[in-house]
């Protein structure tokens, strides 16, 4: 069974960007818009921050509504918050064709991430730039076709996966 979130609290997004863990945030600079799935556990110091010191505007979806209402008090109001499951939100955009530049897929490691590897293809799938996914083991993905892949390092044994479009 994966972790479980230790409850952080924040007064403001200079306290989150305080906290903000690595992020390969140079590839953010050609987005405009975000997707932060199983984003509220830790109010978006894994990724959501950057993608607010960088502009984006993004939606946020977890399934832990309070958390996002939280949220909802400290980052930009275009920001949307949805509770919804990760899963089946991205398939309902996958099949109504919504995408956004930068996905970030930000899941505890444990079980839900071996399940989030294996389903690489719907994230690539309603991303135009950047999918950026929890990993600890780097062996266990393969690679979605169009897609190139490499890692960036966000503590000492969980990196990011990082996907982006091969041109």
């Amino acid at each position: 069974m994966g972790a479980v979130a230790t409850r952080v609290s924040y007064s403001s997004l200079e306290q989150i960007g305080d906290v903000a863990r690595p992020y390969p945030a140079q590839y953010l600079e050609a987005c405009r818009t975000g997707l932060c799935l199983f984003g509220a556990a830790y109010l978006g110091h894994n990724d959501a921050v950057h993608f607010y010191e960088h502009g984006l505007e993004a939606t946020v979806v977890d399934t832990d509504g309070q958390r996002l209402a939280e949220m909802r008090d400290l980052y930009p109001d275009a920001w949307s918050f949805v509770s919804a499951d990760a899963w089946e939100y991205a398939h309902v955009a996958a099949r109504e064709e919504v995408s956004w530049d930068a996905v970030s897929v930000d899941c505890f490691t444990g079980d839900a991430e071996l399940r989030v590897l294996e389903d690489l293809a719907l994230w690539t799938s309603i991303a135009r730039e950047l999918v950026t996914v929890t990993i600890t083991d780097r062996k266990r993905y393969v690679t979605p076709p169009g897609w190139q892949s490499g890692f960036h390092l966000r503590s000492p044994h969980v990196f990011w996966l990082v996907l982006r479009p091969e041109r």
